[in-house]
Formats: C-alpha cells, sequence, structure tokens
C-alpha cells in the first residue's frame, strides 16, 4: 500500500492511476450543496477508498458520514484512511446499497491491487473480459433515509441507481441535496436510464441539472474499447431543494 498527501491527510492507496484520477475528479467536484450548519448528515455511496470523505471533512470538519463500500479491497484501504488520520464522525459499511437485503454477485476488478473504479452489482457495467466477481452483501438506502434526514447523499454506484432510488423514493423527502452518476449501457436502459432517474427526482420535489461525464478520468483509459462496444455513458445528476 501506498500513500500520497491529500488536503492535509494521508491517503492511502493501491492503485496510483485510479487515485490520481479520484484526486483530480474531486477537484472538479460540483460545490452546489451548502449545509445548513456546521454538522451535515452525508451518505457516501460508492466511497471507494474515501477521497469524498477526506474532500468534505476538509470543508465540514464536524460532518457526520455515513460510507457505503462494497469491493473488499477498496473497503480495507477505506477503512485504513479513515483510522490512519484519525477522522471523527465517520462510520464505514462493507456493504453495496441495493433494493435487497440480501448477498448478490459483485463484478470487476477485484485484486488487491486492481482499480475498483466501474466494479458494480450490475453486469452490464461490471462483467468486462478480464473481470472477476465475487459475492458482498448489500443493504436497502431506505432502511437509513427512514431513520435520518440527510443533508447530502452522493450515489456512485456504476450502474444500480435507478433501483435504489426507485426503491427509496418513499424516502428521499429526507434528502436536501444529491449527487448521483448515472451509469448506462445499450442493453441496460430498461433497468437504469438517466431519463428514468430524473423523473424519479422530479417527482420526489428535486430541482435538476445534468451533465454528460466525457472526460479524461470519466473511466479507466484501458476501457475505451469496451465503453465503445456497449455504449457506456456517465451523467452526473445534481439534485437540490
Amino acid at each position: 500500500m501506498q500513500k500520497m498527501k491529500f488536503r492535509g491527510y494521508q491517503l492511502h492507496y493501491a492503485h496510483r492511476e485510479a487515485a490520481e484520477s479520484m484526486v483530480r475528479q474531486i477537484d472538479d467536484f460540483p460545490s452546489f450543496f451548502t449545509p445548513a450548519d456546521d454538522r451535515p448528515q452525508i451518505i457516501d455511496c460508492g466511497a471507494n477508498i474515501g477521497v469524498s470523505v477526506l474532500e468534505w471533512k476538509t470543508r465540514w470538519p464536524g460532518a457526520q458520514i455515513l460510507c457505503f463500500e462494497p469491493d473488499p479491497a477498496a473497503f480495507q484501504i477505506l477503512q485504513k484512511n479513515i483510522d490512519a488520520n484519525d477522522i471523527p464522525g465517520v462510520k464505514c459499511v462493507q456493504a453495496a446499497v441495493s433494493d435487497q437485503d440480501q448477498p448478490a454477485p459483485f463484478y470487476g476488478d477485484l485484486s488487491p491491487r486492481g482499480d475498483a473504479r466501474g466494479n458494480s452489482l450490475n453486469p452490464d457495467w461490471g462483467d468486462r473480459a478480464g473481470s472477476s466477481h465475487t459475492t458482498v452483501t448489500c443493504r436497502r438506502l431506505s432502511t437509513y433515509l427512514a431513520a435520518h434526514d440527510v443533508d447530502f447523499l452522493k450515489l456512485d454506484i456504476e450502474g444500480a441507481e435507478q433501483r435504489v432510488l426507485r426503491e427509496a423514493a418513499e424516502h428521499l423527502h429526507r434528502v436536501r441535496a444529491m449527487y448521483v452518476e448515472v451509469h448506462e449501457t445499450d442493453a441496460s436502459l430498461d433497468v437504469n436510464s438517466t431519463a428514468t432517474i430524473e423523473q424519479l427526482l422530479s417527482d420526489a420535489g428535486f430541482t435538476l441539472e445534468a451533465e454528460s461525464r466525457y472526460d479524461p478520468h470519466a473511466l479507466p483509459a484501458h476501457l475505451s474499447d469496451w465503453q465503445q462496444t456497449v455504449g457506456a455513458r456517465q451523467t452526473q445528476l445534481l439534485a437540490w431543494r
């Protein structure tokens, strides 16, 4: 495991290209959310190794953050980044958010030094040439939203966004602002599409802004051929009240 300085913290990582990509991406992370107080309640679904957590703790040191990350190797590094930096107010759960509370197959680059970007419950997104799979714990997001008001929700779960939001729809009124990264392929539009997710969020009372992500670090470079073959697209949705 290696480490670099990030926002005054030690950021541990196993895959340098992936870590540097996530750092570049967080520099461009939308700043549309302003918390109402100095202890915002944040849920990070798809926390990976914790770059977003370190960013939020820099912006709002009193933030209370609940992280979900199913990838075994990424979760180990996520927990290391929280523990080694002695960061209070963060709870990490090794699970995928889904529409059910039972184990499910998880696909992608699952090696200890692998690139966890793109690993997914959705085989249309995560099951690529060279991928492997494992079984991970799943948790329904609605269980957590039913019990807590949430200031900010990040949903970056590689193709499972629609199923999670549909299952949690009756509790979305408890969320003030949301960042959703939608992952589509030509084959997955019936189960995960930007248009359907925009309608779900609009029906829940959110104002929306959408932006396609065709930047150099939207996907790992080695996936460019796969991206063209399956029509992989990423759209970021900013939602607020």
